[in-house]
This record gives structure tokens, sequence and C-alpha cells, in this order.
């Protein structure tokens, strides 16, 4: 994803974040120059991957936590 707003999307006490990669091993994925923001919960969640880019994004006003990696 390139150029995108993910906004209010993820879940209060829970680990179900906005962004989530979970056994992400095949290929390459990449978010950037993205704007995630104003989540009830975690903004990304990566575990368990390979290959998983994060370039020039603003995180930020999550309440639990911005990124678990």
């Amino acid at each position: 994803m390139d150029n995108v707003e993910i906004y209010n999307c993820s879940q209060y006490d829970t680990w179900k974040a906005a962004i989530r990669f979970e056994g992400a091993v095949l290929g390459h994925s990449k978010i950037s120059n993205s704007a995630i923001h104003h989540g009830l919960g975690i903004a990304g969640h990566i575990t368990d991957s390979e290959n998983v880019e994060l370039v020039d994004n603003n995180v930020y006003t999550f309440s639990r936590y911005g990124l678990v990696i």
C-alpha cells in the first residue's frame, strides 16, 4: 500500500490491530507514505513474518500501542 489513510481501525483491549502481518513468509510486503491514526487498540502488529517493510509512515493517537513487532 502506498499513500493510504487508515483511520479508526483497531479494536480496544484485543490484539486486532489496524495493520496486521502474521505468518507472512512468502513474497514482499510494503506500506509506505501512509497515515495510520486514531485507533482504540494497536496500530500495527507483525509476528512470524519476513520481508515486511514500513517506510515513511505516520503512526499516532492509539490507545494501547503504536507498533508491536
